[in-house]
């Protein structure tokens, strides 16, 4: 067949395609590479719509092929990439563009798609060298731009985000194409929402709206700038709406889930789940979530699904999601051993993509144990608020015990923001950390007496909270050690890379016991120890205990916090709304032979040795 003849097939195979006839398109490439399959343009043609029908494996099939006949294009090296990384096969990604790079390494859509795998697996600084060298190379991509400034959204250096946003945004060029004029504001409002200025993000957002009132990504991001806000009825509210215009938009059912759960609406949370598992059964991330919160007695199909999948066979992302849900399905059932060896599934295939931040965290805690902070006795503080700071390790009881202390109608629960860290950070001085502290607090909560704070590694700066915040207090979560480091290993905390490593974990966990330890000596009498164990065991006596140190009038309400119907935003935010149970008490003993390497650790401190002895 001659070429242009090809390619007029190969054009009406793509008009087929476009119209939503893919049967027929499918059809026709068929024909076409019974005698053209040594074809670069029908084998990426074809490619390109193995790719677009999610036929990965076939795509993947027809770009190595390419790759094979026509080793020195650059293109099928990228598009194979690019469904590597769709899979969250990042290593494998990177090979095949490292390839690509040795044939031409300055190709400027190569190097955008280094800063793209990069980016996906949340290595912001590799992502910024490659774009920075893509723009280098075409100084006018405005896609480029775009890409850089997403990432300094996500390193939080929102500065110069915006600088690059406001310029595009200023540019008379992409005012005349919707694409980007969308994404620049969906941008604007993602760097205005990071910094916490939500009235902004959410005019941005209206005004999308607005003007195209189907575009779904608008409500979406919008919703959860409400749920930032703390305003979960109109995080649901906005989904609704957004579920009315597009009934068949997945992401606004995963939401939706997420927004009941943390409401404490756990029927309509189970229910949204099951709907997204009923449209599609290989969303693991569905399935994790329901592990946690029902039993699948009326959906034995579906359980049965789940506990049959062979997990080795699935990509990266599923496989971490449903080596988690059938780990958490088996502990319920009291089948530890099978429990233990998903969950050591689950965790090491995590580890392949994230790298643990336990050094980080140690180096930082280091860095602050060894400054010498004095108090300035001189500087006045006009009506200062009660705080409380919740420190400890994460799965402490903390999430219980801001439950209890929220029941109090002074107080405002904050959760875990991270306002002190941002504060240090920010403070020319540890003297004007308070200042500073206090607006953000004003910014986004109401005006309050009393405000908790649980943002757990605070305990790194218990010395800037008791030499720096007047009438602050610090209630440190105690947890049996190993119970503890079973729950954070169980737990799927993807923003604290260090939990995906039991030994990490642990060794963790003796630096915070030993930091924490040299801290109530300095200042002991800011600092109340709260033990999980003797909470749960004995509340009558260690619940008023808690509000005697804090100097509140009792009330009989503090004993029962399960009936407290706050929002919740934590892993724990099911488990707070059951009355006091005792069944995770000693839990650890059962996984005994995969907590091993964690025991040896935590021998090495005395203290913590007697503990599990």
């Amino acid at each position: 067949m001659k070429k242009i003849d090809l390619l007029k097939k190969i054009e009406e195979a793509k008009i087929k395609q476009k119209a939503g006839n893919s049967l027929e398109a499918n059809q026709i490439f068929q024909v076409l590479l019974k005698s053209n399959n040594d074809s670069f343009d029908l084998l990426y043609a074809y490619g390109l719509f193995c790719r677009d029908l999610k036929n990965f494996n076939l795509a993947k099939k027809v770009f190595l092929n390419l790759i094979n006949k026509f080793p020195s294009s650059i293109n099928p090296y990228i598009l194979l990439a690019e469904i590597l990384k769709t899979e969250n096969k990042f290593q494998d990604a990177e090979k095949v563009l490292l390839k690509a790079k040795k044939i031409d390494p300055n190709y400027g859509d190569l190097l955008y798609n280094f800063a793209l795998l990069y980016f996906a697996s949340r290595n912001f600084d590799y992502a910024l060298v490659y774009i920075d060298k893509a723009i280098k190379l075409s100084i006018n991509n405005d896609i480029y731009k775009l890409l850089k400034s997403e990432i300094y959204i996500n390193k939080f250096n929102i500065s110069e985000a915006l600088n690059i946003l406001e310029d595009l945004n200023n540019n008379n060029r992409i005012k005349q194409d919707k694409n980007k004029e969308i994404r620049i504001n969906i941008l604007l409002a993602d760097a205005f929402s990071k910094k916490r200025k939500y009235e902004k993000a959410e005019i941005l957002l209206l005004k999308l709206i607005k003007k195209y009132p189907r575009f779904e990504l608008a409500y979406l991001n919008l919703s959860i700038i409400y749920n930032d806000k703390n305003q979960l009825s109109k995080s649901i509210q906005i989904i609704k709406k957004g579920i009315n215009l597009s009934p068949n938009f997945m992401p606004f059912y995963k939401n939706l889930a997420s927004f009941y759960r943390n409401s404490g609406q756990i029927e309509l949370a189970i229910e949204t789940n099951l709907f997204i598992i009923s449209r599609n059964k290989f969303d693991f991330n569905s399935f994790y979530e329901l592990s946690g919160i029902y039993d699948f007695k009326n959906h034995r199909n579906e359980l049965k699904f789940l506990l049959n999948t062979k997990v080795e066979d699935l990509n990266p992302n599923s496989k971490i999601y449903a080596a988690f849900a059938i780990s958490n399905l088996l502990h319920k059932e009291g089948k530890f051993k099978e429990s233990a060896k998903y969950l050591k599934i689950a965790n090491d295939e995590s580890l392949k993509y994230k790298k643990s931040d336990l050094s980080l965290k140690i180096k930082h805690t280091e860095f602050y144990r060894s400054l010498k902070i004095k108090n300035s006795k001189n500087k006045h503080f006009k009506n200062p608020s009660n705080n409380i700071f919740i420190v400890g390790m994460p799965r402490s009881g903390s999430t219980l015990l801001e439950n209890i202390l929220s029941l109090n109608p002074e107080v405002t629960d904050m959760g875990e923001v991270n306002f002190l860290e941002e504060s240090i950070k920010e403070a020319k001085d540890f003297e004007d950390v308070y200042d500073l502290y206090e607006k953000k607090v004003i910014n986004q909560f109401q005006s309050s007496i009393i405000y908790t704070d649980k943002s757990l590694f605070n305990y790194m700066y218990c010395a800037v909270i008791s030499n720096f915040f007047p009438k602050a207090k610090i209630i440190n979560c105690i947890r049996n050690p190993l119970d503890n480091i079973l729950s954070i290993y169980r737990a799927n905390f993807l923003k604290q890379s260090f939990s995906f490593s039991l030994t990490d974990i642990t060794s963790l966990y003796v630096h915070y016991f030993e930091t924490i330890e040299e801290y109530k000596i300095k200042y002991g009498e800011n600092i109340y120890d709260y033990y999980y164990e003797d909470l749960i065991e004995n509340p009558n006596d260690v619940i008023p205990g808690i509000i005697n140190w804090l100097d509140w009038d009792w009330d009989e309400k503090y004993l029962s916090p399960h009936q407290n119907k706050r929002n919740v935003y934590t892993a724990s935010s099911a488990q707070i709304r059951k009355k006091f149970y005792s069944s995770s008490i000693g839990i650890w003993k059962e996984y005994k032979e995969l907590l091993e390497p964690a025991i040896e650790i935590i021998k090495t401190n005395k203290i913590l040795g007697d503990k599990i002895s």
